[in-house]
């Protein structure tokens, strides 16, 4: 029996396009940073979903399954990372002040902080992790080759989401001139911040 691609993306292009945590912090670092520091943060995220992937070919989700201290730990991760992002969104929206245009600009955070952060959002992201571990191995007919298998869907999934990704990343860059604005800004950051605090507050309860 084949792969059935098609129902597998048909359930992932709704997940993909769900607003999360991964689409807020590439929206907010393409607006703070420009649509380089978007792009960076979404090579991030979709890091993180291509090493689930290996590890849901090589079994790991079998193994991990008898193990929900894992599980616990990785919500509990997660939400404690959320959180801590979210905070210093709100932090930024109560102190942040427009660039003076007479001052020379400072110099764009680095490409690998981006990187990063995108990385470790996806990572600690327990609903991404359940996606793989869980979902995924159920959409592998039994006679047909596994880790072949997964790694297929895991290529469809990560061509959808890195889409998606740049697409916030590309749409936040072209605002960021608009959104650097004192008032704009801090509405932004605001509003990021309290989605991010919202979504661990839902991964913690």
């Amino acid at each position: 029996m084949s792969l059935n691609v098609w129902a597998f993306a048909a359930i992932t292009v709704p997940l993909v396009a769900t607003p999360g945590a991964s689409t807020a912090v590439v929206l907010r670092n393409s607006v703070a940073g420009g649509t380089r520091a978007g792009v960076a943060t979404a090579l991030g995220t979709n890091t993180a979903s291509i090493c689930y992937g290996i590890l849901t070919a090589f079994g790991v989700s079998a193994v991990l399954q008898h193990w929900p201290l894992v599980w616990f730990a990785l919500r509990i991760g997660g939400a404690a990372y959320l959180a801590w992002l979210g905070l210093r969104s709100l932090i930024r929206a109560r102190m942040y002040r427009a660039p003076d245009p007479s001052v020379k600009a400072p110099d764009v955070r680095p490409v690998a902080h981006s990187l990063r952060e995108g990385f470790v959002t996806n990572a600690l992201n327990p609903s991404l992790a359940t996606f793989y571990l869980l979902i995924v191995p159920q959409f592998i007919p039994r006679d047909a080759p596994f880790a072949t298998s997964a790694l297929i869907l895991t290529a469809i999934h990560v061509s959808l989401a890195i889409t998606w990704h740049l697409t916030w990343a590309t749409a936040g860059g072209t605002m960021s001139t608009t959104l650097s604005r004192t008032g704009p800004r801090r509405v932004l950051e605001g509003i990021t911040g309290v989605a991010l605090l919202a979504l661990a507050l839902k991964l913690a309860i």
